[in-house]
C-alpha cells in the first residue's frame, strides 16, 4: 500500500524509474508569483476538506483559480452547487440514488471523518468490459490488475486475462442517441474473471486491445490505466457471480475507448489537431464520498496540459458520452464526467471542488497518478481513500 500523500511529500513527481521518487518542487508544480487576487492561493487556511494534503507546494494560483491540494482549479463560473445524481436521470442507474438524493456528502474529507481499510482478503474479480464512447464490442481486451508504486507507475502485476463475448460474465448494451429517445445500436461487453486479487488495496487496471488478436489490438490500440480502483469488503458476494465462479467474488467494470473515440473526443472538444503522438488524456468522474456521482464540480491538475484549452466535460448519455462545450461554464453533467486533453507524460495530480448549498467553494477530492503516451488515464474521485490519510 502506498504511503499517504502527506508521508511521501507527493513523491509522485519524480523519476519514473522503479519505485524511486523525488519531491515535487514549487517550480515542477507550474509556480509562479502569487496573484493577490487569487481566493485562496496564498491562504494556509486551504479549503474545507483539504487539510489532508495541505503539505502539497503552492501552486502560486492566479486570478479565479483556487489552491486545492496543490492544484490550480477554477470554481463553476455560474456558481452552481454540487447535485447528487438521481437514478432517474440515467440509462445505467449506478453511482446514483433514487428518491431524494439529498446533498453531497464529503463527511470523508473531515478530520476525525477519515476511512480505514478493511482487512484485505483474496477474491475472484469478475465482470465485462464497458466500452467510453461509441466503440463496438469489447471483445478480446487485454485486462491486467496492478499494485501501484510510489510513483505512480504499475507495480506487481497480481493477474491478467482476455475478455470474450462468450464468456459467462459478458452482456449486452444498448447504445442511445444524443437526445437519449432511441437505440442506435447493441454491442456487446466481453466477460473475464480473475482470481486471488486483494481487497481493500490499492490497484491500477490497464486495459487494452489484446496485442495477440490483430483486429482487436488495431481497434483498441490506446491503453486505459484506470487508477484509485480498489475492491472493497462490503462488495464480495454483493451480486451474484456467474456460472464457474465459486467462493468468494467481487465485480468490477474496468473500460476500454476505441481508437476512433481517440480522435473523435479531441476533434468535437475544439482540439482539432488531436491529441499529438507521445501525449495522453486525463479523465474520470467526480463523486461523493458514497460514490454517488456530483454534477457542477469542476477539475484541473498540475503539471498544467499542453493544450491550453478548456477542461471537457461530458453530455448526460452514459451509453455514448459526448463533450458538452456549454459545461465549460457548470462543471459536470450528471456522469460527473470530465477529460483534460493533450497532456505531457509523466506524474501528475488533479483535484477536484465544488460550491456547496451556502455557496462556499469545497474540496471534492484530489489524486495523484501518471500521464502514459498515447494512453488514457482515468481517475474517478470517490472520496478520500485510507491510504491518503495523513499519518499522525
Amino acid at each position: 500500500m502506498r504511503r499517504s500523500l502527506v508521508q511521501v511529500g507527493f513523491l509522485l513527481f519524480g523519476c519514473a524509474c522503479g519505485g524511486s521518487a523525488t519531491t515535487l518542487t514549487t517550480q515542477d508544480a507550474g509556480a509562479g508569483t502569487t496573484d493577490s487576487a487569487a481566493t485562496d492561493a496564498s491562504r494556509t487556511t486551504g479549503l474545507s476538506g483539504d487539510e489532508y494534503c495541505r503539505s502539497a507546494p503552492n501552486p502560486g494560483c492566479r486570478g479565479a483559480t483556487v489552491n486545492t491540494c496543490g492544484v490550480c482549479v477554477t470554481p463553476s463560473p455560474r456558481r452552481d452547487v454540487l447535485e447528487r445524481t438521481n437514478c432517474d436521470d440515467t440509462q445505467r442507474r449506478e453511482y446514483c440514488r433514487s428518491g431524494t438524493v439529498g446533498e453531497p456528502n464529503l463527511r470523508c474529507f473531515q478530520p476525525g471523518s477519515y476511512p480505514t481499510a478493511g482487512v484485505s482478503e483474496r477474491v475472484t474479480m469478475w465482470g465485462y468490459v464497458r466500452v467510453f464512447g461509441n466503440g463496438g464490442d469489447s471483445q478480446h481486451i487485454r485486462i491486467s490488475v496492478h499494485r501501484v508504486n510510489d510513483d505512480g507507475t504499475p507495480g506487481e502485476m497480481l493477474g491478467t486475462t482476455v475478455s470474450d463475448i462468450t464468456n459467462p460474465a459478458a452482456g449486452m448494451e444498448d447504445v442511445f442517441s444524443p437526445s437519449r429517445d432511441r437505440v442506435l445500436f447493441t454491442r456487446r461487453t466481453g466477460g473475464y474473471s480473475l482470481p486471488n486479487i486483494p481487497t481493500e488495496t490499492e490497484l491500477v487496471v490497464v486495459t487494452e486491445g489484446d496485442p495477440s488478436d490483430t483486429e482487436a489490438s488495431g481497434l483498441w490500440s490506446h491503453r486505459i490505466y484506470d487508477y484509485n480502483f480498489v475492491l472493497l469488503n462490503a462488495e464480495i458476494n454483493a451480486l451474484p457471480a456467474p456460472a464457474g465462479i465459486t467462493g468468494r467474488a467481487a465485480r468490477f467494470l474496468p473500460r476500454v475507448i476505441s481508437n476512433s473515440d481517440w480522435t473523435a473526443i479531441p476533434a468535437t472538444s475544439t482540439l482539432t489537431s488531436g491529441i499529438a503522438r507521445g501525449r495522453g488524456a486525463l479523465a474520470g468522474e467526480v463523486h461523493d464520498c458514497d460514490d454517488v456521482r456530483l454534477a457542477n464540480a469542476t477539475v484541473e491538475s498540475t503539471p498544467h496540459r499542453a493544450w491550453d484549452g478548456p477542461v471537457v466535460y461530458f453530455s448526460e448519455n452514459d451509453t455514448n458520452p459526448l463533450p458538452d462545450l456549454s459545461r465549460e461554464q457548470r462543471g459536470t453533467s450528471l456522469l460527473g464526467t470530465y477529460a483534460l486533453l493533450d497532456v505531457e507524460p509523466g506524474p501528475v495530480r488533479v483535484s477536484a471542488l465544488g460550491y456547496n448549498a451556502s455557496r462556499e467553494v469545497v474540496h471534492v477530492g484530489s489524486y495523484r497518478a501518471r500521464i502514459f503516451p498515447d494512453s488514457v488515464t482515468l481517475v474517478t474521485f470517490r472520496g478520500m481513500r485510507p491510504w491518503q490519510v495523513p499519518a499522525r
